[in-house]
């Protein structure tokens, strides 16, 4: 009898506490919130795919079609944005992306593409005539043109540009060529003065466009062999030179205009059979 007179007293606590609007919504708080943030999580695992990330297919060199059609397979929005030219690649092809081939994205993800131009940008070949050869060299690259063979001849001023040449042709005034074209200097070699020969440095590791950049502030002439691993020109882009001939050498003992021969290889390759030139 006492236990069922203390139990009707515990109820009639709990029915007056249930009466309070305070204690009323602090249990409800209690509950609810919990099922709130589970509510919340799976609705943001739900709007944002969390955990189906995938890897973005590499559009290199695909044309825009095939880049379109392999994004919309795999739900991705593909946009082109920008054009360059690049020698020796497909007109029209992709070049570049953004994201890059294999970064993790989900879906309706943009895609940003830069594709090769259809027509090579052409440019105005500037005259160097009179020129140092690193004036001549700074202002052929400003005008999207590079320095090509250096040939020497008699002359009061060594390094001083006499003519310019392209495709073995003079160059003349207003000339059109496409950017990124060569042009070959012929320079001028004071054959009674100091100053005639020239070191040798040390290209081993760099890439083909930064060993020519210093082989050219030496005076000296590049000519570029690549191993069988390099098989585009993507991969040329990528290799690195392991071995050169003549040797690095500090003495001045090269003449100027002197041919170093650079040998080059995908990056952490061991050199293949024999060079491909």
């Amino acid at each position: 009898m006492p236990q069922r007179i203390h139990k009707k007293e515990k109820n009639s606590v709990l029915r007056r506490l249930w009466n309070i609007a305070i204690v009323r919504h602090l249990l409800y708080a209690v509950v609810g919130f919990p099922a709130l943030i589970t509510a919340i999580n799976v609705a943001l695992k739900v709007g944002t795919q969390h955990g189906k990330s995938f890897p973005v297919p590499d559009f290199t060199g695909m044309t825009v079609a095939e880049a379109t059609a392999a994004g919309h397979a795999k739900r991705l929005r593909v946009e082109v944005i920008d054009s360059v030219f690049v020698p020796y690649r497909p007109p029209g092809s992709v070049f570049r992306q953004l994201p890059e081939a294999y970064a993790q994205v989900k879906d309706n993800r943009r895609v940003l593409l830069t594709i090769n131009a259809t027509t090579p940008r052409r440019v105005t070949v500037p005259d160097v005539v009179g020129y140092s050869l690193r004036q001549a060299k700074s202002v052929l690259v400003s005008q999207g043109l590079s320095v090509g063979r250096l040939r020497y001849i008699p002359d009061m001023a060594t390094n001083n540009v006499l003519e310019q040449y392209y495709d073995g042709l003079p160059v003349v005034a207003n000339m059109q060529l496409n950017a990124g074209s060569e042009i070959d200097l012929v320079l001028g070699l004071n054959l009674n003065r100091h100053g005639q020969y020239t070191t040798i440095p040390t290209v081993a590791g760099m890439s083909a466009e930064t060993a020519k950049d210093v082989l050219l502030d030496y005076s000296l002439n590049a000519r570029f062999h690549y191993d069988r691993n390099v098989t585009n020109y993507t991969d040329s882009l990528a290799a690195r030179i392991y071995r050169q001939s003549p040797a690095p050498s500090l003495s001045m003992i090269w003449p100027l205009g002197t041919r170093v021969d650079v040998y080059l290889q995908p990056a952490n390759d061991e050199p293949a059979d024999g060079p491909n030139e």
